[in-house]
């Protein structure tokens, strides 16, 4: 595990891996992150501008024998990272997801000491400088606002994509199932988790998905929606159901935004009354449906 104790300058922030100290020098505004989450942000220093694969980071938070569920506790603490940049003001892009692989810091890297001797010895220059960068500034901010307002939607909305952080976890939930004369089945499980499958091949944009036995402890549970969004802080829940009578199999599945719940998407799918549910190609319609309206959900 990386011991480095020098402080470190990025962007717009100073990090004292000492005591996890967490500056952003504009505002002076500070957090002091938990232990595990400050090892997480040094592994992500030391190779700042590179892909830092899953299990470095692994191996950079936990010491070796941790039980522990990687996959969360990895998700978590970056959510936890990233809402302490955001809070203190740092840009949404400096941390980046990289689908299947791992995670992105996308600065450059100075010691805290010699960042703050460039910065005093900048203080008098840019002093001098100040009323002429502002003039040049009130024109440059006019004339950006008069391109916003005049451009064309696509432009505008990717700007607003590149801005905001739309890295998601999400979890599927066993789907809930019935049948005529009250019986259950196991299908429930099974279409769970052949759409965590499903979904992990398709490879939605900035998705981390969370693995079912995760979710083991939930199980049985009247609240288990809330519960996971509140304890595993995933903001995106897969819940469905299935049936089957004389007209034959129905399978729904919807989205939620958490914790409010709010439906994101749903889709139905059937199948004729005779034999057994084709859970594969089910699976597969509902995850193409999902996947073409992914990209809009995320605005």
């Amino acid at each position: 595990m990386n011991t480095a104790t020098t402080p470190l300058r990025f962007d717009e922030f100073r990090f004292d891996p000492a005591d996890g100290r967490l500056e952003h020098l504009p505002s002076s505004r500070a957090v002091t992150l938990r232990p595990q989450a400050a090892r997480l942000l040094l592994a992500l220093l030391a190779s700042a501008g590179n892909v830092v694969e899953r299990e470095t980071l692994y191996r950079a938070v936990w010491d070796a024998g941790t039980v522990v569920d990687f996959e969360a506790g990895l998700a978590a603490l970056m959510r936890e990272l990233r809402q302490a940049l955001h809070d203190l003001g740092g840009r949404a892009v400096l941390l980046e997801t990289i689908p299947r692989r791992g995670y992105r810091l996308r600065v450059q890297v100075s010691s805290g000491s010699d960042a703050a001797a460039r910065l005093r010895a900048g203080d008098a220059e840019r002093t001098r400088w100040l009323p002429w960068a502002l003039v040049v500034l009130a024109g440059v901010l006019v004339l950006g606002v008069a391109w916003w307002l005049r451009a064309p939607g696509p432009e505008r909305m990717e700007s607003e994509a590149a801005a905001m952080d739309v890295s998601r976890t999400l979890a599927v939930l066993p789907f809930q199932s019935y049948e005529e004369g009250g019986a259950t089945s196991r299908l429930e499980l099974l279409l769970a988790d052949a759409l965590l499958a499903e979904l992990w091949r398709a490879e939605l944009a900035d998705v981390v998905l969370i693995g079912r036995a995760t979710l083991l402890p939930y199980a049985g549970r009247e609240d288990v929606a809330g519960a996971v969004a509140r304890d595993l802080g995933v903001g995106l829940l897969i819940e469905g159901s299935v049936t089957r009578d004389a007209a034959g199999w129905r399978v729904t599945a919807r989205l939620l935004d958490m914790p409010a719940g709010q439906v994101l998407w749903s889709d139905t799918e059937t199948a004729p009354p005779g034999g057994g549910l084709p859970v594969q190609a089910v699976v597969e319609r509902l995850v193409a449906s999902l996947g073409a309206a992914w990209p809009g959900l995320l605005r």
